[in-house]
């Protein structure tokens, strides 16, 4: 469904003499259970980090034996489990990181070409590069619409060699994918 707001985001990103067909936008949430599996993984990872950092510095602050450590030897232990820690913030934020990303995202098809739509970059395939259209219905009432290029032709019915629009309202994904099936009559 194209309201004013979708309709001048995506005017604004359209080509001269380019029209637009249909907008919609994804299920922000969906998106979000996607990630759970990372950010379930994050936890044990961010257990043993801390662990493990905390055993380094308990060694290097309380030890019995009376030696001082150079503080050069502290910033460097301390300094290697940055990255640790980092990639641990990142597993277990994952869901948050997503969650606030996907309502910004926008899908359009216009009479030249399909786009996707974020904040800061947008993705767009046109018609002749489209050579095959498929459509992955969940019970939950969402839809996946899935486009390939030439080069992604080998990885037909794999969901990671494929672009499209993912997580869609089931209505919303039929308007979608009959404006891509007009767009591209010969898929």
């Amino acid at each position: 469904m194209v309201t004013p707001e979708l309709n001048t985001r995506v005017e604004r990103r359209l080509d001269l003499n380019e029209r637009l067909v249909w907008a919609g936008k994804p299920v922000p949430w969906a998106f979000s259970r996607q990630t759970l599996a990372a950010m379930l993984f994050g936890i044990p990872w961010s257990f043993i980090t801390a662990m493990v950092m905390s055993g380094f510095i308990y060694g290097l602050f309380f030890a019995e034996d009376g030696r001082e450590e150079p503080l050069p030897l502290i910033i460097g232990i301390c300094i290697f489990f940055v990255p640790f820690v980092s990639i641990g913030v990142c597993m277990l934020g994952a869901p948050l990181w997503t969650r606030l990303r996907t309502p910004h995202w926008v899908y359009a098809v216009t009479d030249k070409r399909a786009l996707i739509i974020g904040r800061f970059r947008t993705r767009d395939w046109r018609a002749s590069e489209l050579e095959f259209i498929d459509r992955a219905d969940h019970r939950n009432g969402r839809s996946d619409l899935f486009f390939a290029r030439g080069a992604d032709r080998g990885h037909a019915h794999a969901s990671e060699g494929l672009v499209g629009f993912r997580n869609l309202p089931a209505a919303e994904a039929s308007a979608a994918e009959a404006a891509l099936r007009r767009l591209c009559p010969k898929v």
